[in-house]
C-alpha cells in the first residue's frame, strides 16, 4: 500500500466569512490526507478545523480605502510575515481565501518563488477593479469560484477557473425551529413582533458607520411596535463593547453567530452588504440592505465600481430584489420606511421570497463546495 504524501499547504484568510468557508476546505483536506500540513493566517474556524493559526486576521478585518491606509504598518507587518514563511518553509502550495488587496500581493511573490497559487472565492472583478483581471491570470494556477455566473465569466478571460458550488449550502442549517423553540434556546422570553434580526457587520470598522443607524431605527419601529424585538448574531471577531449606544430601554438580544435557526424564525432582517445577504435570502427572511463607508472610500468605489447593485442578492437576482440604502440614504427614517413596507405589504414580502427561492434554485446541486475545492487542491499538489 503506498504510503500517504506529506504535503504542506499555507492559508490566508482574512475575513469571517473567509475563515468559515476555509474551514470546510480543510476539514476535507484532513479527511482526505491526515497528515498534510496546513498553517498561516486565518481565523479560529480554520484553527477548530485543524489548521496551525500563526496569525488571527479575522480579528482586524479592514473595509475601505482609507481604513486599509491608516492600518497599513499592521499590514505590512503581516504580509511581510507571509513572505518570509513562503521563502523559508516552501509550501508545496499558496491557498487563499478573497481578501483580494492582501492576497493577489502574495500570489505575487509565490509565483516569484515559484509556488503555485490556489484562488478560493473570486475577487469580485466583474463587479469593480477589471484591472485585476490579468494579474490574475498571470499568478493564479487556479480560481476556484462560488458563483455560478462566474467560470464563464473567467474562462473567457483566460483565467483557469472552476466553479465548486456555494459552501452557504453546506455551512447553513436549513431545518426549521418553531418560533417557540427557537426563542427558547436563545432565552428570549415574551412576545417578540416583530422580531428582526440586525447584522451590521463583523468588522469594527462597519460597525461604527451601520450600528448607530439600525440601533435608532429600532427606538422608531417601537414607537409603533413597542413588542419589537431585535437579535445580533455577534460574529466571534467582535466583542459586545463594539455595539455602543444603548440604553436600558432598547430590546437587543446578542446571540453568538451566526444562529441560523433564530434566524430562520425572524419576520425580517437590517443586513449590511456582503455574504450575509447571500445567507438571509437562503433562510427566506425578507431583508433591507444597509451599507455606509467612509466619504472616500464612497467616492472610489463610486468611479470602480461596474454594476447596478452591490449586494449579492441583487447581482443574483439581476434585478432590485432587496432596497439597498447606501450611504446618504442609509438613514434611521429611512431604514424605518421600509420596514414598514415589508411589514404591512404582503405583496412585497411575497415578492422577496419568491426571489429568494429562485436564488436558491440557481444554487441547487452545489452543496459540496468544500470538498470539491479540496479535489481541486489535491490535482494541484499532485501536478509536476
Amino acid at each position: 500500500m503506498p504510503s500517504i504524501q506529506r504535503y504542506s499547504i499555507l492559508m490566508v484568510a482574512g475575513e469571517v466569512s473567509g475563515d468559515t468557508h476555509a474551514a470546510g476546505v480543510i476539514r476535507q483536506l484532513k479527511l482526505k490526507n491526515k497528515k498534510i500540513k496546513i498553517f498561516g493566517m486565518g481565523g479560529p474556524q480554520m484553527a477548530e478545523a485543524g489548521m496551525e493559526v500563526r496569525e488571527d486576521l479575522t480579528k482586524q478585518a479592514l473595509i475601505g480605502f482609507w481604513e486599509v491606509l491608516k492600518h497599513y504598518p499592521w499590514i505590512k507587518k503581516r504580509f511581510d510575515q507571509c513572505v518570509q514563511w513562503l521563502e523559508q518553509e516552501k509550501p508545496d502550495l499558496l491557498f487563499l481565501v478573497d481578501y483580494p488587496g492582501f492576497n493577489l500581493r502574495l500570489a505575487q511573490k509565490a509565483k516569484s518563488l515559484g509556488i503555485p497559487v490556489c484562488y478560493y472565492v473570486a475577487p469580485q472583478v466583474w463587479a469593480w477593479h477589471k484591472s485585476r483581471i490579468t494579474l490574475i491570470r498571470q499568478v493564479v494556477r487556479k480560481l476556484l469560484v462560488i458563483l455560478p455566473f462566474e467560470e464563464k465569466f473567467f474562462l473567457k478571460e483566460k483565467v483557469p477557473a472552476v466553479y465548486v458550488g456555494n459552501p452557504l449550502l453546506e455551512e447553513i442549517n436549513f431545518k426549521k425551529m418553531s418560533r417557540l423553540k427557537a426563542m427558547k434556546k436563545y432565552g428570549i422570553e415574551g412576545e417578540k413582533f416583530p422580531l428582526v434580526c440586525v447584522m451590521p457587520g463583523s468588522r469594527k470598522g462597519e460597525i461604527e458607520k451601520i450600528w448607530p443607524i439600525c440601533v435608532e431605527a429600532s427606538r422608531l419601529l417601537r414607537q409603533k411596535y413597542p413588542d419589537a424585538g431585535f437579535i445580533v448574531p455577534r460574529p466571534a471577531s467582535l466583542s459586545l463593547d463594539d455595539y455602543r449606544g444603548l440604553g436600558p430601554e432598547d430590546s437587543f438580544f446578542f446571540v453568538e453567530a451566526p444562529a441560523y435557526d433564530l434566524r430562520n424564525i425572524c419576520d425580517l432582517a437590517w443586513v449590511k452588504s456582503g455574504t450575509s445577504t447571500l445567507e438571509t435570502a437562503l433562510l427566506k427572511t425578507p431583508m433591507t440592505v444597509v451599507y455606509k463607508v467612509s466619504s472616500l472610500s464612497a467616492f472610489l468605489a463610486k468611479r470602480f465600481l461596474k454594476i447596478p447593485y452591490v449586494s449579492l442578492v441583487n447581482i443574483l437576482a439581476k434585478k432590485v430584489l432587496v432596497t439597498e440604502l447606501l450611504q446618504e440614504k442609509a438613514t434611521p427614517e429611512a431604514l424605518l420606511k421600509e420596514t414598514l413596507n415589508m411589514m404591512e405589504n404582503p405583496k412585497v414580502r411575497k415578492t422577496q421570497i419568491s426571489g429568494f427561492s429562485v436564488i436558491q434554485k440557481q444554487l441547487a446541486g452545489s452543496a459540496q463546495a468544500s470538498r470539491k475545492a479540496a479535489d481541486e487542491i489535491f490535482k494541484l499538489l499532485r501536478m509536476p
